[in-house]
This record gives C-alpha cells, structure tokens and sequence, in this order.
C-alpha cells in the first residue's frame, strides 16, 4: 500500500508540473488549477474555446459556403463579421459575403487548418463580379490572378475581383471599434489591387497604411489568392482568462499589460525540490490511513 509520503510527493509532483506548464502558458483549457480560463484560450494554432457564437448564417449580406459546425468564433469577431457583411450590402447593394470556416464550436484542432483553434480566425471568400460587373455568387476558393481575374475550371467561366466591395469590407474590418483585427492574411496581388483602388479614390490615409500593415501573405501556409484570412488580437482583458497574444501590437489595437505569471519559477523550483528531497522535510514516522 502506498505510503502517506508517496501519495504526498505524488500529488506535489503533480501539482508543480501543472503550475509549470501553466506558467510556461501550456494550459489549452480551463483546469481545477486554471479554473477561470474561458473565451479564446491558448494561442491560434494552439488552444481551445468556450463561450463561443456562431455566425448567423441568415445575417444580412452573410452566406456560408458550407452548412457545418466550423462558424464559431469569440463573439466579438462574430459580431464584427456581420456588421462587416451588413455594412457592404447597405452601400454596394447585391453583395453577399461568403464566409468559410471560422472554429468548431469548443474550438481545437479542424481538418484543413493550422489555426483556427481559439476563435480568433475567420476565412472570408472574396467578393467577384462577372466580366460584366454584375455582382456574383461566390463559385468558391477562386485564385486571384495579379490583373484581377479569377477562372472557373468547372464551369469555365472568368470573374473579376470586386474591387469596391472588397475594400468596403476591409475598411470596414479595419475601423470596427470592437473586433481588434490583427492581421489580413491575403495575396499581395490583391493588397496591391485594394491599395491602388483605394489611393484613386481619396481613401483616408490612415485607412490605408493600417489596412496595408495588417495585409500580408503568411509564410509557411497557402498563397492566400481566394480569401481572405482575418485574425483577431486578445483584449487586455481576455489576457488573464487565457488568451496568449502573439504578432505584432500596432499602435491602433486595444493594448494592456499581460497579467503577471504565477507561480514564478521559484516556487516552482522549490516545489520540485520538495518532492525531490522529502526525507529532509518530512517526518520518519509513518501516517496512518484514515
């Protein structure tokens, strides 16, 4: 029968390694140790999500592309997409975002992603017109080429990028007061065609050098030429219920302090030496079982 001792340094083992890993900032998920870890917990590729919501998918001027699980996000960004949708059909009437997979409902890892784990992500279809400029229901994940046109191979048919309603919905993304967007994670054929329409027209500046800074093809991850990859930064309170920040912290995003680590490494030292070292701390009679 195992001893009160062993029980005693098998529980501390237990509970250093877990205070370690939650001070290394290892803890995915809400544990007894973390209880209060809730919304969007770990990092993007790395992590889970509670308190989810789903993205309606009768949202005025949304569509999903598939009928599935995958349209969960933190609800801010939930919110933000369908006052992007909205704000797009309200002054390009016709248009219809398409929207591809955002997260699972507790978030973790989906087929086809590296991310997309926390809530955080959403992939957005671009917005096409016909050669004529009538405005088009989304054929799909159509690469974008640099002049700005788009081939079907099933229904051979070319599109157009819908310029105007494509930077109405990044502007739109850009300025939204609660969705802290990050990145823009797209092809430099399109951030260059966005940019110089943009320019043209007498866009604020501001506008465009922030929508230029969070515009960025990503390395190691697909050219990003038939959608547009947006990706949500923590607030500085959802610092101390999980949500690990990474990237860059542009002046513009809602910013804070993350909250101090505890246990610090000093304790935990001293926890290991406990279990280590327990004849030199603990009393050499025995305790009986209760």
């Amino acid at each position: 029968m195992r001893s009160a001792r062993g029980r005693h340094a098998l529980a501390v083992a237990a509970t250093a390694v877990a205070l370690a890993s939650a001070a290394l900032g290892c803890t995915p998920t809400p544990t007894p140790l973390a209880p209060n870890q809730r919304g969007s917990i770990g990092l993007p590729h790395k992590g889970t999500l509670t308190g989810g919501e789903e993205l309606p998918r009768d949202a005025p001027g949304i569509a999903w592309l598939r009928s599935n699980d995958r349209h969960f996000a933190v609800p801010r960004l939930a919110r933000a997409l369908a006052r992007a949708g909205k704000a797009v059909a309200e002054e390009h009437p016709g248009a219809v975002l398409c929207v591809g997979d955002l997260s699972a409902p507790r978030g973790g890892r989906i087929s086809g992603h590296a991310s997309h784990r926390t809530g955080r992500d959403a992939d957005l279809l671009l917005y096409l017109t016909t050669l004529d400029g009538a405005p088009a229901p989304s054929p799909g994940f159509l690469p974008v080429e640099a002049d700005g046109l788009a081939f079907d191979p099933g229904k051979k048919e070319y599109f157009r990028l819908d310029v105007p309603r494509q930077w109405a919905l990044v502007k739109a993304l850009v300025l939204d007061p609660e969705a802290n967007i990050q990145w823009l994670f797209v092809h430099g054929n399109i951030e260059a065609l966005l940019v110089a329409w943009a320019r043209a027209r007498g866009e604020p500046t501001e506008v465009i050098y922030r929508a230029m800074k969070m515009m960025l093809r990503p390395r190691g991850s697909g050219p990003h030429d038939d959608h547009v990859h947006v990706r949500t930064a923590c607030l500085p309170g959802e610092l101390g219920d999980g949500c690990e920040p990474s990237g860059p912290d542009w002046p513009w995003l809602h910013r804070g302090a993350p909250p101090p680590v505890a246990p610090t490494a000093e304790l935990i030292a001293t926890l290991f030496r406990d279990v280590s070292e327990p004849a030199a701390r603990a009393p050499s009679t025995s305790v009986a079982a209760p």
